[in-house]
């Protein structure tokens, strides 16, 4: 081979090499829909130190996230609730040894500005023509926990006859709530946050479900490395989760 020929395949490698190590890496991360306040601020702080690095965020319902990790699709899963992280575990689709707890979910109840009169606890969501939103248990974790509540509360199969609304993610029980098109409805602590013209009320301990918020990395992801690593940076900033109104 002549030195220009080798010149030739140098400069040709030398670029392809180039190409290749400007090329961004990506994943994808299955998170619960009520977490997005607090991801977002995770997410956009770790794009500005790792700007090779492209992170698509899914959100929906912890039962819908489920769902598609099932299907083979995500690198990293957050849902709403351990029982979401527990079945995936059972399921064989996440790293057992990347499990680890993020923050706590404390849910409240919530009662639209028009109703503040008629509703001031739990048990008020039993009366006659109160209108109630909730969560779908089957999509949302949120809809599974204030099934739970009620339940022991005793009080569900009155207030289940309340029931108007019934939505697959909490971010949606949020706009019929400050729309007043429902009366009341369990939500996130967290979420109340920024919420104007509704009461907050806290439901009695012997009654309530903290939540534990887990992350792992699927045993699908395409990329486990910078998935752990991922993992890594969300746990080093699980102050944000405080800031946002989060048990820690």
């Amino acid at each position: 081979m002549g030195k220009i020929s080798k010149l030739l395949l140098l400069v040709v490698s030398l670029l392809l090499f180039s190409c290749q190590d400007g090329k961004k890496q990506e994943i994808t991360v299955l998170a619960a829909a009520g977490l997005k306040p607090a991801f977002e601020r995770i997410v956009s702080q770790y794009k500005q130190q790792h700007p090779k690095v492209e992170v698509n965020v899914i959100y929906a319902g912890s039962g819908e996230l489920l769902s598609y990790l099932e299907s083979g699709k995500g690198d990293v899963f957050i849902p709403a609730s351990d029982y979401y992280m527990e079945k995936a575990q059972e399921r064989n689709l996440v790293i057992p040894s990347t499990v680890r707890v993020v923050a706590y979910h404390t849910p409240v109840l919530v009662v639209s500005k028009s109703a503040q009169g008629k509703v001031k606890t739990i048990f008020d969501l039993t009366k006659e023509g109160v209108r109630v939103g909730i969560g779908d248990p089957k999509a949302a974790a949120i809809g599974k926990v204030s099934v739970e509540i009620l339940k022991k509360a005793g009080i569900w199969p009155q207030v289940s006859k309340n029931i108007v609304v019934t939505t697959p993610t909490v971010n949606q029980l949020l706009i019929y709530l400050t729309t007043q098109q429902i009366d009341a409805s369990l939500v996130w602590k967290e979420l109340t946050k920024n919420l104007r013209g509704v009461k907050v009320i806290e439901i009695p301990p012997q009654y309530n479900e903290i939540k534990t918020v887990q992350i792992a990395v699927s045993k699908n992801s395409k990329n486990k490395k910078l998935s752990e690593e991922f993992e890594n940076f969300v746990l080093q900033h699980r102050e944000i989760f405080k800031e946002e109104g989060f048990s820690k």
